[in-house]
């Protein structure tokens, strides 16, 4: 690949070796990645942006020649804000599959990509683009100095954002964690005068029904606590092995418990491929439990039938439940995955939240239909 044209178009600026630099402190400079095999671009990058600064703060280079060497930086050094990808190096998709590893199996969905090519024909498509969350994507024959500058500020930018949404996120879940903890030590204290109060009176007092009143709805605020904790606590959704049939076998026993106290019959159609995933056992469970206990609930009542597969489809995994109820309504649609949110009275909403919340750490996708036969279909398409 050429790289004359790299940056073409922009005068270089040198000052004299007489010029003085003024003073200042010391800021942490942001890290940036670059992966090129030619060793000219390297060059060239660190002159070009050599004296840029964002919010006062001055960049720090490391390189990479290939694309496994860029993945084997990434693993041992974190830390990374911008990663300048080249497209064609070892293969011609070497920096896309660079990209793909950063964000589905190092999980990393802060640092910001950066795309850059010698090679038009070999351009990624938009859809990839898209599903790898990449930033800007420039023919190298048309990246000019001052576009790549503008082009690192607006990943900074973005970088800098996703750092402080990540804190204060972190921040609500401790919040939230502290405020459970506080409401359970009140449900507990009301619970237990309530019952002290029930057993000095008369079986027959009125006053036993407003009671149980009293019981009923502290216990529903336990659940409502219960599922925030849940919640607040998936803060972190590390890489581990988890043997899918061992963590399936385990929920399944939850669910069917689950199934007995509805005082339904379930038939499950189980389909189980043997094989390992990413992911953190508890929190493939958590996902299991929430989407085949909704299966559930919403199945006929007549003949309740639930269907789970988890299978190789491609590149990915596939993990699919299915009711043969009726599905979800067009107009409830948008609003499943939100907290709170529910179509059942006494229930507190938040089981599919907490599905969405871990398969969006691991970036995995979750989507939802309808069945030809009217009941609720949901796909989550894990990447090998």
């Amino acid at each position: 690949m050429h790289t004359d044209n790299l940056f073409a178009d922009d005068e270089l600026v040198f000052s004299g070796d007489e010029a003085e630099e003024a003073l200042s402190p010391y800021r942490e400079p942001w890290q940036v990645l670059i992966v090129d095999d030619e060793p000219d671009v390297h060059s060239m990058t660190r002159m070009v942006l050599g004296d840029f600064e964002f919010e006062g703060r001055p960049l720090e280079f490391t390189s990479a020649y290939s694309g496994a060497e860029a993945i084997e930086v990434l693993e041992n050094i974190s830390g990374f804000a911008v990663v300048l990808l080249d497209v064609v190096m070892e293969t011609n998709t070497a920096g896309l599959d660079v990209a793909r590893r950063i964000r589905n199996e190092l999980n990393n969905q802060f640092i910001r990509i950066i795309l850059r090519t010698g090679q038009p024909g070999f351009a990624p498509e938009h859809t990839v683009i898209t599903e790898l969350d990449i930033n800007d994507y420039w023919q190298k024959a048309e990246l000019t100095s001052k576009r790549l500058r503008t082009s690192m500020t607006t990943a900074l930018r973005s970088y800098r954002d996703l750092l402080k949404i990540e804190l204060n996120r972190g921040s609500l879940a401790q919040m939230a964690k502290s405020v459970a903890h506080q409401i359970r030590n009140r449900t507990m204290t009301i619970n237990g005068f309530a019952g002290l109060a029930a057993r000095k009176l008369e079986p027959d007092s009125e006053v036993q029904e407003y009671l149980k009143t009293i019981a009923h709805e502290t216990a529903r605020l336990e659940d409502i606590v219960k599922s925030v904790s849940a919640f607040a606590s998936i803060d972190h959704c590390e890489h581990c092995s988890a043997e899918v049939s061992d963590v399936m076998d385990k929920a399944l026993d939850v669910c069917r418990e689950y199934a007995r106290g509805l005082g339904r019959e379930v038939t499950f159609n189980i389909d189980v491929a043997s094989m390992t995933i990413d992911a953190r056992p508890d929190l493939l469970a958590k996902v299991l439990i929430e989407l085949v206990s909704n299966a559930i609930y919403f199945s006929d009542e007549q003949n309740p039938l639930v269907q789970i597969s988890f299978k190789v489809e491609g590149s990915y995994n596939v993990l699919q439940v299915s009711d043969n109820g009726i599905c979800i309504s067009e107009a409830d649609m948008p609003y499943i995955f939100d907290p709170f949110f529910t179509t059942r009275p006494e229930a507190v909403g938040m089981g599919l939240s907490i599905v969405s919340r871990i398969t969006n750490g691991y970036n995995w996708n979750i989507t939802v239909s309808c069945s030809d036969d009217g009941g609720a279909v949901f796909r989550v398409t894990i990447p090998l």
